[in-house]
């Protein structure tokens, strides 16, 4: 056993740092200097890159050396890497039905299961421990495996690790049937279908609102930064069974840049629930359903050996020239655990690691350790960032950037009685939805037929968006890569009317043998279909015939902004010649604003003119919105030259994590000062550049309070002004990053700068410049635009004038 080491690995990687600094000339941004540092194109001395941090034909690059020094899997082989290795080398694993009643609904559904010895409590320190039962299943795995990550890699869990950065492979929303059946089945009318005005008199009561936060996949991550007490970058990926490999891949790109000394990467998920093997049954998956999380620490290898760790294995960034032994998803490899959803690459490559194999797996690979090699450093260009090139919309203000824009503008606010139900007896009764959007009128036919059916409001909106700015722009190249982020799947109350209203007896029973006869093999149900949330990737690559990577971004509020900034990390890097980024989201439905309801998050505000008052003393929550933005972004030297309008420019961008709370922002706003910082180190930027700030501002008590102290403590008395667009737009949760780039892009081409048109009364604890109700004249050169998301995921862009080069 390695001696546990206490201290910063920050001071093991300081000289590194230095070494990228000098090549910028320059490093983390200071009043009055205009410096750079990221990633982006190379310095003209190539003679200081390695070889290896070049990209090849694919556009993939390889590295210095990143060392793996720990690794924590928790699989149904074992609990720790070694002894899984172990068990598997002893024979395969034997997949079993539960012994409940439950096996007799699905009897060809066997399942593997991590061993019951597996005990979460022991990974949580006791004044934590109140936190199991906000934990969903995947999210106690990767908090294991983190902890057992740390202990392989020889480091104190009670240290300071809180510039260490996340990135995190996860699934699709756990299912949980004793959580979700019983709101519906006391909402269930003599008929069999869900009566709304039962769902309000009796079904909300048995709604458990803590429990909605098992949902989400982010929580995942959320999870594992408070318990290492970690604020440094974060991403969140929801990319079927690579996910985990595409979070290891950013972490090394994370590293190599200097955004983090350290990154803890992998990714947990599960198939183990009754409605997750009816999924996997329904979607003809091969493999018996399983469960598993593969965390790794991953340290920049001088910075590992100055610290004495021990090194378990070499990984980078691969092609297929010159590669180890390239596994696929059709592997032997990847069938000893099951399927393991988002889990089962990372999984696949921690046992590589424990059985000293060379492999490579979807980006990456993992080599024994090798020679100290100093990390490639890429340089960003401060006189070639992104532009965005092509805009496309759909959103409650209008379905083109010039309607959006005037109407932003002008104050006027997309809120009204909701429409998508009778909301009439509703504790909510407003939202922002998207008005006259017709589907038939907005998608082509194939993508019409693909979506048919499946009541997925925010899959259209996705589709109508993205294609849009496809066309806007006029000449997208087919090599470029798509970055989207979304939320949780679309309610729908058909759904449990076809796979479960059918079989329930008055106590909410199921009747599992009834079920296994008449519905367990269905195809022609809304599941699963309607829970692939990265579905509209894939439709828009085949219908578009894209080449370039594509990424689905799952990290709440954040998601939207944390897409379009991996977006640009990729066109900087050399990757992509394009990419077409943004997000969508629609949550205007009882089951989707329910939860949000019951922990007081919505404004229940019947007056539609005064419903949402970010940063107003009165303000009592958000306003439910629904929309989709996409854009297409470049470099700005190639949109120029090929004389396109450019809507503004991406000059860099930030991440963080809270580690506080998964219901509450930290109270110093510490993550969110954080996310900010990184934009402007990032962009190059001093404090002063900043013009205008978009705020989060999602109206509640505790986020505008927040996001303001950290604004203040950030800038201080020179804060600039402050507005946000959620009193307009409402909160699009998961698209909020790409509706509120809308925003800010309308204040670079219309003069003035977005009011806050519900403010009346300032509250005076947010002690800020801000924007009047009717706005303000101003054309801003510099923007910050803050998405936070639930659970602690902060991301901020730093947004360019398309003439603000200096």
């Amino acid at each position: 056993m390695i001696e546990r080491q206490r201290g910063n690995v920050s001071d093991n990687v300081a000289n590194t740092r230095a070494q990228a600094s000098r090549r910028a000339q320059g490093g983390r941004p200071h009043e009055g200097d205009g410096s750079t540092r990221g990633g982006g194109r190379e310095p003209d001395d190539a003679a200081e890159i390695p070889p290896e941090g070049r990209p090849d034909e694919h556009g993939n690059r390889g590295s210095g050396a990143v060392a793996i020094t720990g690794v924590g899997l928790i699989c149904p082989a074992g609990i720790g890497l070694d002894v899984a290795v172990a068990r598997l080398a002893a024979g395969p694993l034997k997949a079993e039905l539960p012994d409940n009643d439950e096996a007799l609904g699905l009897p060809d559904s066997p399942r593997l299961l991590v061993p019951r010895s597996f005990k979460p409590r022991s990974y949580l320190p006791k004044r934590r421990r109140k936190d199991l039962k906000l934990m969903a299943r995947a999210n106690r795995l990767a908090v294991a495996a983190a902890c057992l990550a740390m202990d392989d890699a020889g480091l104190d869990l009670d240290a300071d690790w809180s510039d260490c950065g996340l990135m995190l492979g996860v699934g699709i929303e756990p299912g949980n049937l004793k959580d979700g059946i019983p709101p519906l089945v006391h909402s269930l009318g003599p008929d069999g279908t869900i009566q709304l005005d039962r769902l309000i008199d009796e079904g909300l009561s048995w709604m458990n609102p803590l429990s909605s936060l098992k949902t989400l996949p982010n929580m995942s991550l959320a999870h594992v930064a408070i318990r290492l007490g970690a604020m440094g970058p974060s991403q969140t990926r929801c990319t079927g069974p690579t996910a985990g490999l595409d979070a290891l891949a950013e972490a090394v790109r994370t590293l190599h840049e200097g955004r983090a000394p350290m990154m803890v990467a992998g990714a947990s998920d599960t198939w183990v629930s009754f409605t997750d093997r009816l999924r996997a049954l329904r979607l003809g998956v091969p493999l018996p359903p399983s469960e598993a999380a593969a965390l790794f620490v991953l340290e920049p290898l001088p910075s590992a050996r100055a610290r004495g760790a021990r090194i378990r294995a070499v990984l980078r960034l691969t092609s297929d020239r010159g590669s180890p032994p390239r596994l696929d998803l059709a592997s032997p490899a990847l069938a000893e655990l099951g399927e393991c959803g988002a889990a089962t690459g990372a999984a696949a490559l921690a046992l590589a690691v424990g059985r000293g194999e060379r492999a490579a797996l979807g980006a990456v690979a993992v080599d024994p350790p090798g020679p100290d090699r100093a990390p490639a450093i890429r340089v960003a260009s401060a006189d070639d960032p992104v532009a965005i090139t092509g805009v496309g919309l759909a959103s409650p203000l209008g379905h083109d950037f010039e309607t959006f824009s005037a109407a932003l503008l002008r104050g006027d606010c997309g809120t009204g009685p909701i429409r998508a139900f009778d909301a009439r007896r509703f504790p909510v009764r407003n939202a922002c939805e998207v008005p006259d959007f017709d589907p038939d009128a907005r998608l082509p036919a194939t993508l019409l037929a693909a979506t048919r059916g499946l009541d997925d409001r925010k899959t259209e909106l996705a589709l109508a968006a993205a294609l849009d700015a496809v066309h806007d722009h006029g000449d997208l190249d087919p090599s470029a890569g798509v970055a989207y982020a979304t939320g949780l799947s679309s309610v729908s109350f058909r759904e449990f009317e076809e796979d479960y209203a059918p079989f329930l007896d008055a106590e909410a029973n199921v009747d599992w043998t009834r079920f296994a006869r008449e519905q367990a093999r269905a195809r022609d149900t809304q599941s699963p279909r309607r829970h692939i949330v990265d579905r509209p990737l894939t439709l828009l690559r085949t219908y578009l015939g894209l080449a370039g990577p594509t990424t689905c971004h799952f990290s709440a509020c954040a998601a939207a902004a944390e897409a379009i900034g991996h977006a640009v990390d990729r066109i900087r890097r050399g990757e992509v010649p394009m990419m077409l980024a943004g997000g969508a989201d629609s949550m205007v439905h009882p089951l989707g604003m329910a939860p949000f309801i019951l922990l007081g998050a919505t404004s229940p505000e019947v007056d539609p003119q005064k419903a949402g008052r970010p940063f107003d003393q009165a303000r009592d929550g958000f306003v439910m919105g629904e929309g989709g933005a996409f854009f297409v972004l470049e470099p700005l030297s190639r949109a120029r030259a090929a004389g396109r309008r450019i809507y503004g420019l991406v000059r860099g961008w930030g991440s963080s994590c809270d580690a506080h709370n998964v219901t509450a922002p930290h109270p110093e706003g510490l993550g969110a000062e954080r996310a900010m910082r990184a934009a402007l180190d990032d962009a190059g930027l001093p404090l002063s550049a900043v013009d205008y700030i978009n705020a989060h501002g999602t109206g509640t008590a505790l986020n505008d309070v927040t996001e303001a102290g950290a604004i203040r403590r950030l800038f201080g008395e020179k804060a600039p002004p402050v507005s946000s667009s959620k009193a307009q737009i409402g909160h699009t949760i998961a698209a909020a990053g790409a509706m509120e780039l809308l925003a800010c892009l309308a204040a670079f081409h219309g003069g003035r700068l977005p009011p806050n048109p519900h403010l009346e009364t300032p509250d005076r604890a947010v002690d800020l410049d801000l924007v009047e109700p009717a706005g303000r004249a101003g054309t801003p050169r510099i923007i910050l635009s803050n998405s936070f998301g639930f659970g602690g995921q902060n991301a901020c862009l730093a947004l360019g004038h398309p003439e603000s080069r200096s």
